[in-house]
């Protein structure tokens, strides 16, 4: 396949984020190793480094690419992935197409091969997430590497039908509008439906390597039957691209999935594709006219969908695809399909980089400034100390045994911060098991359980989005409840730190406040999401038991999410504020017993008062170039501006 190198050579202009991430996956290895060699105790920096480095490592971003039938999507993936494999890859064109939904990415734990799921798995209430946590039902359908025709020929799959029952068609989801109501026609008459009910498609390639995923979703009726699809994959996805016919603009069917299943929030990450503008390059017209004609669609489109008109995006991916296989430049630009891989790339790498940007620089600001508080409260003991020693100069061995015995009466000063350390860490376990306890969704959950069974047993299915909206109040007022245990701990441990600090020396930052705020965030997007959702749930889906319950276990598994991710943040903030706590404590027991060490060597030898007071000066310059070292060290990791090689 010659994508390869074709692919490799747009891949810097769709997305330069992985050139990014290995920018700072390399100094994060850098920062790491120089810190594991360093003295520095590794409670204050291993946790953070380790959480940057997994969330690099795991970053994706998904393309969404969502339109009713015959709009062109697989043709537009076609143009924007394999372009230069020499042929259409993805099944498109005239007749059927995709059938299920399609996720592409790249993963290399895993063959290269596309898996598919029977469609029969629809009629169980697990969730899709279960299913690709399994490989039992899944079937592999494997091709060669490198053979577009192998590929193609695999694909071909994808528009597999199988025909059933009207009965089972409508028992697995499908309500076919052309379909006669249940009375009118025998319920063993058949009709053709997708065989598969998901796909997902693993193969090598450079714009997927670097962390993208591409989810292909095939219109109104199979987004509708899998909620999955509208209240998972479909939010979580950085760019929605939503495509039309340019000859047709928005059609009642369209407008029915931009609302139903993309919404308001998604509309502020949709780019709207009018496709097969080639259909309107009228011979009998002037160029001049034929861009009046296909600029005025756009414009007509952007209002009714009300988005700018800079996210509207008039192309051919037909013509893309064509100019690709053959190479031709001319045709590649009159296509239009540069203009949108150019944005996609802009979206991809703005939405990867910004979320992680905010936390890469929180987290080694964070971790710099706890590790320099141990470094300077080491420099002030270990100077403090050579003060001690010099002031002994010309006295006698009186005076060495006078402070000897002083420091042992401060082992008594150290127990009792010690003892303030550990009272500390007791309150503190009993309120973060407060906020856990507080975080938990159960009740939440118990209120979807019991709708559940509710609506499993009712003839009528009523009440879903009424016991959605209450799950989402239940756990966003345990969130209120979080936060004001939090702003107690809060205080709680600001008020510990100030008093190690003034009554023993410590010298532990004040720990910042943690609001929740991501978290509600989440909670407030699912809310929307689901009261949307099932505001447009057609009455027959509803009474689909399997339907009904795939929807309720997918809001249960939403609601786990949040509440693991409040516990989770409320977690990673606390141990954060104790570990600087508990290095000072360690290094003042230890300070200690260097201090009882040296006096004990200066009682009983000559000549020892000038060796220690030595070793401490150079201890002292050896600590304030490691302080030195550690400002650099994140300086290079954290510089002001980041800069990243040119595009290609």
């Amino acid at each position: 396949m010659n994508e390869r190198n074709q692919s490799s050579a747009r891949a810097n202009t769709w997305s330069r984020f992985g050139a990014w991430r290995d920018q700072r996956l390399a100094r994060l290895a850098a920062l790491s190793g120089w810190l594991s060699d360093s003295t520095l105790d590794a409670t204050l920096w291993q946790e953070p480094m380790a959480e940057l480095e997994r969330r690099l490592q795991r970053d994706q971003v998904q393309l969404a690419f969502v339109a009713e039938f015959s709009r062109g999507k697989s043709e537009l993936i076609n143009a924007l992935l394999f372009g230069g494999s020499g042929q259409r890859v993805l099944p498109a064109g005239v007749g059927r197409t995709t059938m299920c939904p399609l996720e592409i990415a790249f993963d290399p734990a895993l063959p290269i091969a596309l898996r598919l799921l029977p469609i029969e798995t629809r009629a169980e209430s697990r969730l899709l997430s279960h299913w690709k946590s399994s490989s039992q039902e899944w079937q592999e359908q494997a091709f060669s590497l490198g053979d577009a025709v192998s590929m193609s020929r695999a694909l071909q799959r994808l528009c597999d039908t199988v025909r059933v029952p009207l009965a089972r068609a409508r028992e697995l989801g499908f309500h076919l509008d052309d379909a006669p109501p249940h009375g009118e026609r025998g319920s063993s008459e058949e009709v053709e439906i997708p065989r598969w009910r998901h796909a997902l498609l693993n193969i090598e390639h450079p714009l997927l390597a670097q962390g993208i995923t591409v989810l292909d979703t095939p219109g109104l009726n199979a987004l509708g039957a899998e909620p999955e699809l509208t209240l998972s994959l479909i939010p979580s996805a950085a760019a929605v691209v939503f495509l039309l016919a340019a000859d047709a603009g928005v059609t009642r069917s369209d407008l029915q999935l931009w609302s139903e299943h993309i919404g308001a929030a998604g509309r502020e990450r949709s780019f709207v594709v009018l496709n097969k503008i080639d259909t309107l390059w009228d011979p009998l017209r002037s160029a001049e006219e034929v861009q009046s004609q296909i600029r005025g669609q756009c414009e007509s489109v952007a209002g009714i969908l009300q988005v700018p008109v800079s996210r509207v995006f008039a192309l051919s991916a037909h013509k893309g695809l064509l100019a690709r296989i053959h190479g031709d430049e001319t045709l590649l630009q009159r296509s239009g399909l540069p203009q949108l891989e150019a944005a996609l790339g802009v979206c991809a790498d703005r939405e990867r980089r910004d979320w992680l940007e905010g936390s890469w620089r929180a987290t080694l600001l964070d971790t710099r400034q706890r590790l320099e508080h141990d470094l300077d409260a080491r420099l002030r003991q270990t100077d403090e100390q050579r003060l001690e020693l010099q002031a002994l100069r010309g006295k006698s061995k009186q005076a060495v045994t006078a402070l000897l015995q002083r420091v042992n009466a401060e082992r008594q000063e150290i127990d009792d911060a010690l003892e303030v350390v550990r009272a500390v860490q007791a309150v503190n376990a009993r309120q973060m098991a407060r906020v856990a306890e507080l975080l938990d969704a159960g009740a939440a959950l118990q209120r979807l359980e019991g709708m559940r069974q509710q609506l499993l047993s009712s003839l009528f299915k009523t009440g879903l989005r009424a016991a959605l909206a209450e799950a989402c109040d239940e756990l966003g007022l345990s969130i209120s409840r979080a936060e004001s245990v939090l702003e107690e701990n809060h205080s709680m441990l600001a008020g510990a730190c100030l008093r190690l600090n003034q009554e023993f020396a410590f010298s532990v930052p004040a720990p910042k406040e943690l609001r929740l705020d991501g978290v509600r965030l989440d909670l407030e997007a699912m809310r929307a999401d689901y009261l949307r959702f099932a505001g447009a749930v057609q009455w027959l889906r509803l009474q689909s038991n399997a339907y009904v319950d795939r929807v309720l276990l997918s809001a249960q598994q939403r609601l786990r999410d949040i509440q693991d991710r409040g516990v989770a943040d409320s977690q990673h903030w606390n141990r954060a504020v104790l570990a600087s706590m508990q290095a000072q404590a360690r290094e003042r027991r230890r300070s200690l017993h260097r201090r009882l060490s040296n006096l004990q060597q200066v009682a009983q030898a000559d000549g020892e008062l000038s060796k220690r007071i030595d070793q401490l000066r150079e201890r002292g310059e050896q600590l304030r170039e490691l302080r030195h070292q550690l400002r650099t060290r994140f300086e290079l990791a954290l510089p002001d501006a980041d800069s990243l090689p040119a595009a290609a």
